[in-house]
């Protein structure tokens, strides 16, 4: 299931990298890890389902352009309307969090 989730996450970078706004997104790496204290593996996998569920709606918002309460109220609404488990959901909420 990781090694799906990672193909995938893979996949929707490259997918993006041709249409990607100017400011883009950032990448979850060791050190932004570390520093939330979430997994990796995690972070990943929310920054797979942010940029493949939520760029099919609108177009990816810098996780430093909205509040830390701000995300909380508006993920819950915007998991909800993509069909996200909530597995997925607290993932993208760590990861957009972390990314701040």
């Amino acid at each position: 299931m990781k090694k799906i989730a990672a193909a995938l996450s893979l996949l929707v970078i490259f997918t993006l990298g041709a249409c990607a706004p100017e400011k883009s997104v950032p990448v979850p790496t060791p050190a932004m890890a570390a520093k939330s204290g979430a997994d990796l593996g995690v972070l990943q996998k929310g920054y797979g389902v942010y940029m493949a569920q939520c760029t099919r709606c609108h177009e990816p918002m810098m996780p430093s352009e909205v509040s830390k309460a701000d995300w909380h109220l508006v993920t819950p609404g915007m998991a909800w309307n993509a069909g996200i488990s909530e597995a997925e959901e607290e993932a993208v909420l760590k990861y957009i969090l972390s990314a701040r």
